[in-house]
């Protein structure tokens, strides 16, 4: 066989693994984040992991959502981390039998300094026809678990009343009270220990559909369905956290998105909030 023949079928299978590398490196942006699988329009059904890599030079956290139907407005969040990511390795585990059937996108979020980010998407299918729900413990803990939905508008068909939320720290509950009825309880997560959330009796004095907190150890963007009722005290959906019914606030009362929600619209500005340890 010629030498020439020789080289070429030798040099084959170099050729296969720069193309194969090369199209590991389409997944990336240009700063080498990324999501690198599931790959683009992979069709999932079941516990899948999600591999990628997340990182800059003034890193705050990775968040990974779901965005159903590519639409904004339903993203679900999946997961998200406080570690960089600097080489290709798995950010979490998603159970698509919590999601419906259909066209989706993945977005990885990478936030850095001054509550700059970026993202990166990977369109996905999700087709759970005939899959089995998930087994207790296949997830990674990491995992956010999807509440239960709140059904209906708060109080709906309960006689009008005085209207007022009560916070109690020794469980780490919430009621919302609409005359003598409840018509919300639901568990929370209070002051972590040395950030204590303050007890009394306050009244919601500003509402934000979303807002950025900030303080001593914590800058955290686009906090969801946020009622002020004093100072820098206040209650709203936490999307970072699924440890409701532990204190691991910075003094605010966390609530499940659903939950948040469902207050916020049921809520008004004076609301009072009794706060109980």
């Amino acid at each position: 066989m010629p030498y020439k023949q020789v080289r070429q079928i030798l040099l084959l299978p170099i050729f296969a693994l720069i193309l194969l590398f090369g199209l590991a490196q389409a997944a990336r942006a240009a700063d080498g984040n990324g999501i690198l699988t599931p790959g683009s329009n992979s069709i999932l059904q079941g516990i899948v992991p999600v591999e990628g890599i997340a990182q800059h030079s003034t890193f705050r956290k990775w968040q990974l959502d779901l965005l159903l139907h590519y639409d904004e407005d339903q993203a679900h969040f999946v997961a998200l981390g406080e570690k960089t990511h600097p080489q290709p390795g798995r950010l979490t585990n998603l159970d698509t039998t919590q999601y419906p059937n259909g066209k989706h996108l993945l977005r990885l979020r990478v936030v850095y300094h001054g509550l700059n980010y970026d993202e990166y998407f990977v369109p996905i299918f999700i087709d759970n026809t005939g899959a089995p729900s998930a087994v207790a413990g296949e997830a990674e803990p990491v995992a956010e678990e999807i509440p239960a939905p709140v059904v209906g508008p708060l109080g709906q068909g309960v006689p009008e009343g005085r209207r007022w939320i009560e916070i109690d720290i020794s469980d780490q509950s919430l009621t919302a009270w609409q005359g003598e009825t409840p018509v919300l309880k639901t568990t929370v997560s209070t002051g972590k220990p040395g950030w204590r959330t303050l007890p009394g009796a306050f009244n919601v004095y500003v509402k934000y559909d979303e807002t950025r907190m900030t303080g001593i150890d914590y800058d955290t963007p686009d906090v969801p369905w946020t009622m002020y009722y004093y100072q820098g005290f206040a209650i709203h959906g936490a999307y970072w956290h699924n440890n409701f019914g532990t204190p691991v606030s910075h003094g605010c009362v966390n609530l499940p998105l659903p939950e948040a929600e469902a207050l916020y619209n049921w809520s008004a500005v004076g609301t009072e909030v009794v706060v109980n340890e």
